[in-house]
């Protein structure tokens, strides 16, 4: 009787929905929800219960997926595994993590709504859809603010971060250190700073926390969720849930060769059909092969020193064609002539156009113009090598070097919207990071 009268209800909603283009209609499985029921309360601050169940009326084949969100049309919704039995059970811990991730910050309340999709079905949810009234763990972590967005400073290293915490029922000879990790629960990797004997209070500088960083699997050059608690000298955390930070670490890349060590800019810039590509920010400089041998002289010529100190580093070497596809740093590689051209006509729709990726002083023919280098791309007017000299460089025209061009030429652009292919005998080279 009851699933009949969803199956009315389901129908009645439909019908309704013809008459109103604003309705959202979210399409229907015939799975059923058993617990929590509509309405139920979940207060993560109660210490007698340790884990929530959910389950639902039937086993899918294919598993199922349980769906929080914040909207009753789950457009920004948490998806988790649930396996292919007809329940699935959170731990508190768990359970705040993915509170969390919907934007719920630590001792606050909210309503959520859940239901139950089959993997694989990217449409279809459950015939019924519950609320639950939530609250997160209230936490003894004060500062950063639960959710504080951090993005560290490559240009401004020193900057300071400032932590703070509850000390409360501890002595004060007891000595603390600040953990980072991507675990909730602090029990995978961790990446810990002691900060010795303080009185709940204590700053790490961006540097120390990208040293810190450094030592997890986060993913690059973009917002990661980075879990932070507090451990006393006997190990134990100081709140019994961890803070959360959506922490960017710097935009920069350390390319070491044997004992050379270079840093270059890097910028991730975001397309048109929601993709993003990371790309080496700065003209490579280095005069050595990935492995730490040198190049040979015939192979590369550097900017001539009489360009003066600030282009010699902008303009960086420029490399010959025929070494082109051996010079990428670990874990980049080449652009094609298309990915050039994919990124100028993305530039060409901003407003600026293709001055967003262009150096405020080493592209010389736009000085003074508007919206130089809004992508943080730092493209300069860098020429290209032609036995014997550097020509075409401190103007208009900007060479690089691609990878899929096989008759000695390389991508120019020269001010304009078409990008050519000239024969060179060398240019300077920039890089795509490999995510996957």
């Amino acid at each position: 009787m009851k699933h009949l009268l969803y199956t009315l209800l389901g129908i009645l909603l439909l019908a309704g929905c013809k008459e109103d283009k604003y309705n959202v209609i979210i399409p229907m499985s015939d799975i059923y929800l058993s617990a929590p029921q509509d309405g139920t309360k979940i207060d993560l601050n109660d210490l007698s219960i340790d884990e929530y169940s959910f389950s639902w009326d039937k086993a899918l084949e294919k598993g199922a997926k349980l769906i929080l969100c914040a909207t009753r049309d789950f457009k920004k919704p948490v998806k988790i595994d649930a396996g292919k039995s007809t329940s699935f059970t959170l731990s508190v811990l768990a359970a705040d993590q993915y509170f969390s991730q919907l934007g719920i910050k630590a001792g606050q309340e909210a309503l959520l709504y859940w239901t139950v999709k089959e993997a694989g079905n990217t449409t279809a949810a459950a015939s019924d859809v519950h609320t639950i009234h939530v609250k997160r763990m209230s936490t003894k972590l004060l500062q950063p603010e639960d959710m504080t967005e951090i993005a560290l400073a490559e240009d401004k290293p020193e900057t300071a971060v400032q932590f703070e915490w509850d000390t409360e029922g501890r002595p004060e000879s007891t000595s603390y250190s600040l953990c980072l990790s991507l675990d909730p629960e602090m029990k995978q990797t961790v990446a810990e700073q002691s900060v010795g004997i303080v009185k709940g209070k204590s700053s790490l500088t961006h540097e120390q926390l990208q040293t810190l960083l450094d030592q997890l699997s986060i993913k690059r050059w973009t917002s990661n969720a980075i879990y932070w608690n507090v451990k006393t000298d006997d190990g134990q955390l100081v709140s019994r849930s961890s803070g959360v930070l959506n922490m960017t670490e710097m935009m920069r890349f350390i390319d070491v060769r044997g004992d050379e060590k270079i840093t270059y800019r890097v910028a991730r810039i975001s397309y048109s059909d929601g993709t993003s590509l990371v790309w080496l920010a700065d003209n490579l400089r280095t005069t050595k092969y990935p492995d730490g041998t040198d190049i040979e002289s015939n192979n590369y010529k550097n900017t001539p020193e009489s360009f003066g100190e600030g282009r010699v580093k902008a303009y960086g070497v420029h490399y010959h064609y025929d070494i082109r596809d051996k010079i990428a740093p670990t874990g980049w590689r080449l652009p094609t002539m298309q990915e050039y051209k994919n990124l100028f006509a993305e530039a060409g729709t901003a407003e600026g156009q293709w001055n967003v990726l262009k150096d405020p002083d080493y592209y010389e023919s736009v000085k003074g113009q508007t919206h130089l280098n809004d992508w943080k791309f730092n493209l300069c007017a860098s020429g290209q090598w032609v036995e014997p000299n550097i020509n075409n460089h401190t103007g208009q025209y900007c060479y690089l070097l691609v990878t899929d061009n096989t008759e000695h030429g390389c991508m120019l652009h020269d001010g304009g919207a078409t990008l050519w292919t000239p024969w060179t005998t060398g240019a300077p080279a920039r890089f795509i990071f490999n995510e996957n």
